[in-house]
């Protein structure tokens, strides 16, 4: 973290909520509080795994586009790599096109009777550079949750499950993982 970032656990927040009732109505402090910690701990998590992914030129939406593809076990049309990573067509568009400048994936077409629609795969050398760093990424993703029971894994999973769900009804917002 640089000095210019802004942690958000010491952002004045929910002193403010406290201190103006009549401007933050109905905005519970601890609840504020939850949510400042989730997006420090989320914040810290993404950037420590991009650095990891940038070591292998990758972003965190390439490697997302190449999950998305091995996960498939075949190719996909963009507009699903779209919805599964949860990014719009466009972003979609320029990670393809990035991960097919740089041999990691190909366009193919999508059937015989209309092939100006494509379809994207995964390459060998995409397939290759995905396994080869898939156990680093892997074992760093159960180191984060090392400390914890199998129970509190569990809970968390519940918890963050929740959370995800309650997103699922917010339409302004969108996960970008470019």
């Amino acid at each position: 973290m640089t000095d210019t970032d802004l942690r958000l656990n010491d952002t004045p927040a929910p002193s403010l909520v406290e201190r103006h009732p009549d401007l933050f109505a109905g905005i519970d402090p601890h609840a504020l509080r939850a949510a400042q910690d989730l997006l420090r701990v989320s914040k810290r998590l993404l950037g420590g795994f991009a650095d990891r992914f940038r070591e292998h030129g990758l972003s965190p939406g390439r490697y997302s586009v190449l999950m998305t593809l091995h996960a498939a076990g075949g190719p996909l049309a963009p507009s699903v790599i779209a919805e599964r990573i949860g990014v719009t067509r466009a972003s979609t568009t320029g990670l393809v096109t990035g991960l097919a400048r740089d041999g990691l994936v190909e366009y193919g077409s999508a059937g015989e009777t209309d092939r100006r629609r494509k379809t994207v795969g995964l390459t060998e050398a995409g397939t290759a550079l995905l396994l080869s760093i898939l156990p680093d990424i892997f074992a760093r993703m159960t180191a984060l949750v090392e400390p914890l029971t199998e129970a509190e894994c569990k809970t968390l999973q519940s918890i963050l499950a929740r959370i995800e769900a309650d997103l699922g009804q917010d339409a302004t917002s969108e996960t970008r993982h470019d």
